[in-house]
């Protein structure tokens, strides 16, 4: 229910949660639960422990601008659960009064009281990851960075806000207070004197393709989680600093300004040349000449299983459809009315083709995936992990797929075409091709690094079922002694009790799947390590590698490209 009120002569009482910093109120009465899904952190309830007996009916008060600028009051119920009386859930506001309807008491008289939701969910954070044993510091790239530091922003619409114009002529080191998963944008943008990025908190995964993009540009990248050091570090601003990250955590000296004339910020880059193929080709007709080294490298692994070289690995049944074959349904994609387009894929030749290819090699096809099998994908020196698009087709036409959703999109995206003209890529220079493969879903998915630098082999495991459940483990292998350490596993759901002191109270967290296998995974991770080895081996170079684990515990190599990373160590 809400009532309209005149709020001019409001009293604001603030409840202080800064870091632990406490300004004291003249009563305890109000605790706040922070949950944790997946990466997430949410204020999701307000409880009062009524330690001043006010009534037995508390209701949590907010406002809200209606109306030509009405202000409206708004009644949020609570419930007693044996100790609190807690909301159901939390309201869209960060200022609130507790009122108790049988006996007309507020709470602190009446004082509205300020939560600040983003300094909880710091809070909760912070005592995650201690509580799941997860370093104050980790790097997505290993090396030592010289260069002035500079402090930088990115904004929600994924800028990087630094003074770029000022600072191009000479080597820097960007500091940033956070980079969420949505400012990514700015990966693509990234200027060559740009020598490194220290960062308070980050979204990505390690291995994620993210945080790829990080290691082939930068020499490196840290995550400072402890707010003394990264505050530390922030007094540097404005000095040279050489910044050594090679033992895992940062450290750093100062040294006298480099000189030197303009870096430039792009780089020169000429894609191979693919021979115009307009048939559709299986797996064992692959070469980097007619296909791509994407698809081709696929095919390598498939001839290594074949041989019994790669042992219990699989690969999903595919073939490659080659640009010359997609150049040739531009007529259609120029037609600009959906369903007469829809209709002229469904019923082209083309079509037609594509399902006797999928009939003929026995695949799913209520159920395939459309990978990106560039020019410009998975080459020996250069790597554009996360580029371009893979979308899942269900039993729908697969070309059109093949052109609006995996090639047209990333062809056309602002993202793709920063990196295109980072490296100096030309449009015409850009030959699409597409994977067309049997989708598998699985239990788990992993990222591999067949060699971190160090002589080990790093595995980022996930267990996803949506992002509220998200489980991930962060594995190394030892090549040298064959043992499997866990780094890092994380509750995949948490709840948080905070006081008004900013002090944890309670919690309670949701093991993580990955823990709840561990004894089924060791044995499938050995197999996943040893085909790892293999293809290192093999391609005489350390793999990055992407595949899954099958519910029935089948392991899958989904593609594998040369780590072509600019950090001294790999990870």
């Amino acid at each position: 229910m809400y009532i309209e009120r005149d709020i001019s002569t409001v009293q604001i009482n603030k409840i202080s949660v800064n870091r632990g910093k406490y300004q004291p109120v003249n009563f305890k009465a109000n605790y706040f639960t922070v949950e944790k899904l997946g990466h997430n952190y949410t204020l999701s309830k307000i409880s009062t422990d009524n330690e001043e007996n006010l009534g037995k009916e508390p209701v949590l008060e907010y406002k809200s601008l209606g109306y030509k600028n009405k202000v409206f009051k708004y009644e949020f119920p609570m419930s007693y659960d044996g100790k609190y009386y807690t909301t159901m859930v939390y309201p869209n506001t960060d200022r609130y009064r507790i009122f108790y309807k049988d006996t007309g008491k507020y709470e602190k008289n009446g004082e509205e009281q300020i939560v600040n939701p983003i300094e909880l969910a710091r809070i909760a954070s912070k005592e995650d990851r201690k509580i799941n044993k997860l370093p104050t510091e980790f790097n997505y790239a290993k090396g030592i960075a010289e260069g002035k530091i500079v402090t930088a922003k990115c904004t929600p619409d994924g800028e990087l806000e630094y003074d770029e114009q000022k600072h191009k002529d000479m080597p820097i080191i960007l500091l940033i207070d956070s980079i969420q998963q949505y400012e990514v944008d700015q990966l693509t943008r990234l200027p060559r004197n740009i020598k490194g990025i220290i960062t308070s908190s980050c979204e990505f995964n390690q291995l994620s393709h993210y945080g790829n993009q990080y290691r082939n540009n930068l020499s490196v990248m840290s995550v400072i989680v402890d707010e003394d050091k990264y505050n530390e570090i922030k007094k540097q601003e404005g000095k040279y600093l050489s910044v050594d990250n090679t033992s895992g955590v940062v450290n750093w000296k100062e040294i006298k300004p480099s000189t030197g004339g303009q870096i430039s910020t792009t780089i020169s880059f000429a894609p191979p040349l693919i021979e115009k193929v307009e048939r559709l080709l299986k797996s064992d007709e692959l070469t980097p000449q007619n296909c791509g080294n994407k698809g081709y490298r696929l095919s390598l692994i498939q001839k290594l299983i074949n041989e019994g070289k790669l042992k219990d690995i699989s690969v999903s049944k595919y073939f490659v459809i080659p640009e010359g074959y997609l150049s040739k349904l531009q007529k259609y994609m120029d037609i600009e009315n959906f369903v007469e387009r829809e209709d002229a894929f469904f019923n082209s030749v083309y079509t037609q083709e594509v399902n006797k290819k999928v009939e003929e090699l026995g695949m799913n096809k209520r159920d395939l995936i459309v990978r990106s099998n560039f020019n410009t994908e998975d080459l020996d020196s250069f790597s554009s992990a996360g580029i371009y698009n893979s979308e899942r087709n269900f039993d729908s036409t697969v070309l059109r797929t093949a052109l609006e959703d995996v090639v047209q999109k990333a062809t056309e995206s602002e993202y793709t075409q920063n990196f295109h003209k980072k490296f100096g890529i030309k449009n015409e220079q850009i030959q699409p091709a597409v994977i067309v493969q049997d989708y598998i879903e699985p239990k788990y998915n992993f990222t591999l690094y067949s060699d971190d630098g160090d002589g080990n082999t790093i595995i980022e495991l996930f267990n996803e079922v949506d992002w509220q459940t998200k489980s991930n483990a962060l594995i190394k292998y030892n090549k040298k002694s064959k043992e499997f350490t866990v780094e890092r596993v994380e509750s995949p759901k948490g709840k948080y009790v905070i006081d008004e002191k900013g002090s944890i109270t309670d919690y309670k967290l949701e093991e993580s799947q990955i823990s709840k296998d561990w004894e089924i995974l060791t044995p499938i991770l050995g197999i996943v390590t040893s085909g790892a080895a293999v293809l290192e081996k093999f391609f005489k170079h350390p793999q990055d590698i992407e595949g899954g684990i099958g519910k029935d515990g089948k392991v899958f190599f989904w593609q594998t490209r040369d780590i072509v990373a600019k950090a001294v160590k790999r990870i």
